[in-house]
């Protein structure tokens, strides 16, 4: 297990037929560094009240290898929230720290950015 403090910079729930109702955030490093983390259905009421978009918290956490379409970051982990989880708050991360990358519209349009990520880099 590791242990970080973060600040989620989005989270938002998911529902699919297969998963059932995740949570799914973005989190930031004081560094920037942005991870993708997920909080599979078996555990949404355990971690529910703790995350909220914009908060610092201090977690420990286990982590797999981020795979599939639209991933959030370019990190090549993602970070698994277990039943043995623990989620602390403490200090606030700087208000400035969005994790926004920004793009030329440009870039959008015709196709320059790497489709396997989210476009804009928002996140």
């Amino acid at each position: 297990m590791w242990k970080i403090k973060v600040k989620v910079i989005r989270l938002w729930k998911q529902y699919s037929a297969a998963g059932g109702e995740t949570i799914e955030m973005v989190l930031c490093d004081l560094k920037g560094g942005k991870i993708h983390a997920s909080v599979k259905k078996e555990l949404v009421a355990q971690f529910n009240h703790f995350l909220r978009q914009g908060y610092s918290l201090l977690i420990n956490f286990s982590v797999t290898h981020s795979c599939g379409s639209y991933k959030t970051t370019t990190h090549a982990y993602r970070i698994s929230f277990l039943s043995t989880t623990r989620v602390r708050s403490c200090e606030q991360l700087p208000e400035d720290l969005s994790g926004f990358e920004p793009v030329k519209y440009k870039d959008v349009l015709d196709g320059t950015l790497n489709p396997d990520y989210l476009v804009g880099k928002y996140w």
